[in-house]
C-alpha cells in the first residue's frame, strides 16, 4: 500500500473508530479526508464513490460528521454534504434511514438538501447491514419522527395538520429550528412524538459551526420525480364498449403534494384507480412508475445507481401516506379524499 493509500485509510478508520480530535489530528497531517478509499485497500476491493463524509453517518458518528461537514464548508465545498453511498444515499439519508438525530441536525444545519433525506425504508441497526424494513411507528417511533420532521421542514408545513404558509402563519420549532407548528394546539398534540429527537436535533445542530442559523432548505428539488405521463398514466385501460364509471369510482381522490405551488394535485386516473386497489387489499404500498405500466408492482432485489426499466420508481406507503422515488430518496406527501 503506498503513502497516499494509507494515510486515506488513516482518515476512513478515525472516522469510524477514533474520536473527534484524533480524526481532526489526522487531517492536520495532510491526510486526504475528501478521497474515497481505492480499490483493492484493506477496506475495498471495487471502486466505491463513498467518502469519510458518508462513513460517518453510516456508523453514526455525529461527532466526527461535524468536523467532515465543517471542513466542507470551510473549504467552500458544499457539494460534498450529499457525498453518495454505493447506491447513491446521501448522509442526511442515512442518518433518517438509520433514526439518528444527532447526525440529522448536523446535516440539517451544514445546509444539506433534505428533500433527498426521506428514505422508503428504515434501519434499526447502527452498522450497514441489509437488515431493512417498511416504515412502522409503533416499532420505530423515532425514525417515524424524524421522517416528519423533515417532511414539515421540506415543505414548510404544519407538523400536525399540515397546512401550508399560505393557510396559516407558521411558527418554527424554538429548539430544533426544524419542525413547523401553525399553532400551539398542533405543537401540544405533536409533542409527545417530535420529543424523542427535537433536543437530539439540536445538539447535533449546535456542533456545526459554519452557519449561524439553520439554513432554509429550497422549496422543491425540480429532479427529484419523474413527470407523469398524461396519456399513459390516466389510461384505465378499457377495452371498447367499457363505460369508465363501472370500473373507475372518481368520487375517491388521492392527491400529492407540491410544496412549490402549495397545492394538492390529483394523481392521474390509472395511478388513482391503483392506489385505492392496492390499499383496499391490504397491501402497505404501490410500486409504480410514472409512465410505465410495465413496472408497476416491480421492484429489484437488491437497489442499484441504474435500475432497468422496466422496474418501479416509486413506492407509495399507506402507513406514513408518503409517496417515495426510492431512487433519489426524495418523498411526498399523498392523501386520499372522497367527494361524496
Amino acid at each position: 500500500m503506498d503513502r497516499r493509500t494509507r494515510q486515506i485509510v488513516d482518515v476512513f478508520c478515525a472516522t469510524s473508530d477514533k474520536t473527534p480530535a484524533e480524526l481532526q489530528a489526522c487531517i492536520n497531517r495532510g491526510c486526504p479526508w475528501d478521497q474515497p478509499i481505492p480499490a483493492h485497500s484493506m477496506r475495498a476491493m471495487v471502486p466505491s464513490p463513498t467518502i469519510p463524509l458518508n462513513i460517518a453517518a453510516q456508523y453514526q458518528r455525529h461527532d466526527n460528521l461535524a468536523v467532515l461537514v465543517n471542513k466542507a464548508l470551510e473549504e467552500g465545498r458544499p457539494e460534498l454534504l450529499e457525498s453518495p453511498d454505493l447506491v447513491g444515499k446521501s448522509p442526511a439519508y442515512l442518518a433518517v434511514q438509520k433514526g439518528n438525530p444527532l447526525c440529522l441536525g448536523v446535516m440539517a444545519k451544514a445546509g444539506a438538501n433534505l428533500h433527498r433525506a426521506i428514505p422508503h425504508v428504515w434501519q434499526f441497526t447502527n452498522r450497514q447491514h441489509n437488515n431493512l424494513t417498511d416504515p412502522n411507528e409503533v416499532s420505530m417511533p423515532i425514525h417515524h419522527a424524524l421522517v416528519r420532521t423533515v417532511v414539515s421542514f421540506t415543505t414548510r408545513t404544519c407538523l400536525c395538520c399540515v397546512k401550508n404558509q399560505k393557510e396559516a402563519k407558521l411558527q418554527v420549532c424554538t429548539q430544533c429550528k426544524m419542525a413547523y407548528f401553525c399553532g400551539g394546539e398542533c405543537q401540544k398534540k405533536k409533542w409527545p412524538q417530535h420529543k424523542r429527537v427535537c433536543k437530539k436535533i439540536r445538539k447535533g445542530a449546535d456542533l456545526v459551526t459554519f452557519h449561524n442559523e439553520m439554513p432554509k432548505q429550497k422549496l422543491v428539488d425540480e429532479d427529484g420525480f419523474l413527470p407523469f405521463d398524461e396519456v399513459v398514466d390516466n389510461d384505465l385501460d378499457l377495452e371498447d364498449g367499457m363505460n369508465e364509471e363501472d370500473y373507475y369510482d372518481a368520487s375517491i381522490i388521492w392527491e400529492w403534494y407540491d410544496p412549490g405551488t402549495m397545492k394538492w394535485n390529483p394523481y392521474p386516473k390509472h395511478i388513482n384507480r391503483s392506489l385505492s386497489g392496492l390499499q383496499d387489499l391490504g397491501s402497505p404500498r404501490y410500486m409504480y412508475k410514472p409512465g410505465n405500466k410495465d413496472a408497476e408492482g416491480n421492484e429489484e432485489r437488491e437497489q442499484t445507481l441504474n435500475p432497468p426499466n422496466n422496474v418501479a420508481t416509486n413506492h407509495a406507503y399507506y402507513s406514513e401516506m408518503i409517496d417515495h422515488h426510492i431512487y433519489t430518496g426524495c418523498g411526498r406527501m399523498m392523501r386520499m379524499r372522497q367527494t361524496c
